[in-house]
């Protein structure tokens, strides 16, 4: 077994997901179609409408238009058909790009048949995009549902600020890789954690540079070691750990209540943050 794989180190890649859908997105995504299905459901029945009748012409719509396939093979006898949006999803045979643009086609749809004015089923298609976005954000993969159409939210710059930024000095690089780790650890990733860590390794390096026993005060030494930042940039990083230290985030301290736990998306903006400056520092200290 290899050392990353013994200790469970991860690439920034794996974790920050992007370009492909394992089986748990998979799942996750027809987990959301499952709901959408039963939800159309009970809409008919409320508005004492066939039953089936919404989430059935949904999936005729898919196999005839997203799919090209005939509609007389829609349609299997006894009032069955065709299994359609997630049979499309589970098989191998399509791109994940793809599975994708049947996101998007089903919103599309959705929009399209809604009943002006229904706020019931406007109400569906708000649930099921909310849905989707929060198994995106669960399962760490970066897209989201945005204006009805997916868009990617993570770009492979920010991978790359990571994986710079992991390579170098010992203690920075074991922070930042545990960071990782714990914004990584599925089923049940560790964000508070994670964020420590990602102050930690910005910590770690300005006390290796100026020997201060703080992140406060050695970034305030810095400028005696020949690295002058921009006041702006470091009562940015200040703040940062102000944020760190709020007892409403529990990332320091006990948690005090739910209002302010951090998520993926703060978790993911510190690590790529604290990256960026610890690339920062170390090249302006390599300049020096």
């Amino acid at each position: 077994m290899k050392f990353s794989e013994r200790y469970g180190y991860v690439k920034p890649a794996e974790v920050l997901k992007r370009g492909f859908l394992d089986e748990e997105g998979i799942t996750g995504i027809c987990n959301c179609y499952d709901h959408l299905d039963e939800w159309l459901n009970r809409y008919d029945v409320n508005k004492e409408s066939q039953y089936e009748e919404s989430y059935t012409h949904l999936e005729e719509l898919t196999w005839c238009y997203f799919m090209n396939q005939r509609r007389d093979s829609f349609y299997t006898g006894l009032g069955g058909h065709k299994i359609a949006a997630t049979a499309y999803l589970e098989s191998k045979q399509h791109e994940w790009y793809t599975k994708f643009d049947l996101i998007e086609f089903t919103i599309s749809v959705l929009r399209k048949n809604a009943p002006k004015g229904d706020r019931n089923f406007h109400q569906i298609i708000k649930e099921f995009i909310d849905m989707l976005n929060s198994t995106f954000q669960r399962l760490e993969y970066a897209y989201r549902v945005v204006d009805y159409q997916i868009v990617e939210i993570t770009d492979q710059e920010e991978i790359a600020t990571i994986e710079a930024a992991i390579k170098q000095t010992s203690a920075t690089k074991t922070h930042l890789s545990e960071g990782l780790k714990l914004l990584s650890n599925r089923p049940t990733p560790d964000y508070r954690n994670s964020i420590k860590e990602s102050i930690s390794a910005v910590e770690a390096l300005c006390r290796e540079i100026t020997e201060e026993s703080s992140l406060g005060p050695a970034l305030k030494a810095l400028e005696k070691k020949g690295i002058v930042v921009p006041k702006f940039l470091l009562s940015g990083i200040e703040k940062l750990y102000v944020y760190t230290n709020d007892a409403r985030t529990g990332i320091r301290h006990a948690l005090m209540d739910e209002v302010d736990v951090p998520g993926f998306d703060e978790a993911k903006y510190m690590l790529v943050m604290c990256s960026a400056f610890v690339n920062y520092i170390q090249s302006k200290r390599s300049i020096k």
